[in-house]
């Protein structure tokens, strides 16, 4: 991150220099990674276990989805849960399992929503696929998806948050 600037101390500057602008410089860039300490990363498929297959409960990994959903809402999105828990359990070849939505019974931060949808997957690919059924307006498990989606309030300061979770013991650091 730049150090911040202080825009009086500029113009003074400026005016200091009577319209000379000093030559362009450059400075390396420091990026800071806002989504945690640290990337976890997937182990190589176990011996006997071809590329892109499942191996085992190890490489499980949980993507959790915290948001709120407006109160005049509720109903449709109870309503839809019951209707609809069938079709997004029934998760296509390729596409995250669907686990199902929680109501938060408690939480220590509030910003984290008080619905909680969870989806259980073995690799990263099957985020890509689950985006490509969502956008499939042919595919009812999709399309299932973008519905339960739409339920979030939209107002940016609603809870929300997004979670990938992966066992410690299949992780390389």
């Amino acid at each position: 991150m730049s150090d911040p600037i202080d825009p009086a101390g500029a113009a003074e500057a400026l005016l200091r220099a009577q319209g000379h602008v000093p030559p362009a410089s450059a400075v390396p860039l420091v990026s800071v990674v806002r989504s945690g300490e640290q990337f976890l990363i997937l182990p190589p498929p176990a011996a006997g276990v071809a590329a892109g297959q499942p191996a085992g409960t190890l490489n499980r990994m949980l993507l959790e989805w915290g948001y709120e959903v407006p109160r005049e809402h509720y109903a449709r999105f109870l309503d839809f849960l019951r209707d609809n828990h069938a079709t997004l359990s029934d998760s296509p070849p390729g596409a995250p399992r669907y686990l199902g939505t929680f109501t938060v019974f408690q939480q220590s931060e509030r910003s984290l929503g008080s619905f909680r949808t969870l989806w259980d997957f073995q690799q990263l690919s099957q985020m890509e696929e689950m985006s490509a059924k969502v956008a499939d307006a042919a595919d009812p498990w999709g399309q299932a998806v973008k519905e339960l989606m739409g339920f979030r309030d939209p107002d940016y300061t609603a809870g929300r948050s997004q979670v990938i979770l992966q066992l410690a013991a299949a992780t390389i650091l």
